[in-house]
């Protein structure tokens, strides 16, 4: 299928809700209960399923999710939210589904979604040779219209996953020259006029191997973040680097295997609260899925036939990353 054509079709969906989500009537995160220590699938046949999700963002009362599918057609950000007490059906948010919109996070207070996308710049234009970091706020009528970063956050190369801490310093992957790898992590400060210049994390954080996919904390005070360098679990785990006193960040240190396997582990995302990591896997599944999705994937045309599908959402008790310090 063409892409552009999977794409209009996600744009013009409205799902049916399905009776199992409607039930779990105006219960946070929905209704799921808190995971613990391991980590497990997160609302496994709504939003984990039997094809490609990835990248978690929710509000910090858990209220309020959007998430990334991946199809044979196309990638998009999809969305439900309570209203007048029940969650709404799985429908692509509204700033999605014409482009490849991807690597979602949300700000803390809730109010602001990042995200990755080959959209043109200006509408109606060219779709570019690269990707670039985009975000979309909050207003009284529901979510604006998507929003690049400027320059000097946005370059001629690529630019992805940004995250946002509380006090402002916004987080992402580049590999845009003068880094020590493939692709680097950066941070930034968000001013009242913009962003200040991004800064390399440094020596104690990039390598040659290349890290991407990376978090901030609410409170700004640890990253987590994807790398593939040598001494890992799999072919890609999760790490996470402390600041220090001075402002740099502190030596990584892998968060093990109570997170990571032989597989890939990656999109790390922290509610706003603090208190849930959620990252996708590929790791196999040790049960079937049944979808309670209303149809969406259906719909979508997103069935995956010959494609791996074991690329879901997990999520565990955040309070194993101060254990890391």
């Amino acid at each position: 299928m063409n892409r552009r054509f999977g794409v209009m079709i996600l744009c013009s969906l409205v799902i049916l809700v399905a009776p199992q989500m409607a039930a779990q009537d105006a219960q946070p995160f929905l209704g799921q209960s808190p995971p613990g220590t391991e980590p497990v699938l997160f609302a496994p046949g709504i939003v984990s399923t039997d094809t490609r999700e990835w990248s978690m963002a929710a509000t910090p009362n858990g209220t309020e999710i959007f998430f990334g599918l991946s199809s044979l057609a196309a990638t998009a950000i999809l969305h439900t939210a309570i209203v007048d007490g029940r969650w709404t059906s799985l429908e692509v948010a509204e700033f999605s589904g014409e482009f490849d919109d991807f690597d979602l996070t949300m700000a803390p207070d809730g109010n602001r979604v990042y995200f990755t996308s080959d959209r043109p710049q200006k509408p109606g234009g060219e779709v570019p040779q690269y990707v670039d970091i985009w975000y979309v706020d909050r207003t009284p009528d529901g979510w604006g219209q998507p929003v690049r970063l400027p320059e000097p956050i946005s370059s001629p190369h690529r630019e992805l996953y940004p995250s946002q801490s509380k006090n402002g310093e916004v987080i992402f992957f580049s590999n845009r020259p003068g880094g020590y790898g493939g692709s680097d992590l950066y941070s930034a400060a968000l001013k009242s006029d913009g962003f200040g210049p991004p800064r390399n994390l440094g020596p104690n954080v990039n390598t040659e191997a290349g890290e991407s996919d990376a978090c901030i904390s609410p409170s700004g005070d640890f990253v987590v973040f994807t790398s593939s360098r040598d001494g890992g679990f799999g072919r890609g785990d999760l790490y996470i680097t402390f600041k220090e006193d001075d402002g740099t960040w502190g030596p990584a240190e892998n968060l093990g295997p109570a997170i990571n396997t032989e597989y890939t582990e990656f999109c790390p995302s922290i509610s706003g609260d603090g208190r849930y990591l959620f990252f996708t896997s590929n790791r196999p599944r040790n049960h079937a899925i049944t979808n309670h999705d209303g149809g969406l994937r259906d719909r979508l045309g997103a069935t995956l036939e010959g494609v791996p599908s074991d690329i879901d959402i997990y999520w565990v008790d955040a309070a194993l990353l101060r254990r890391s310090r």
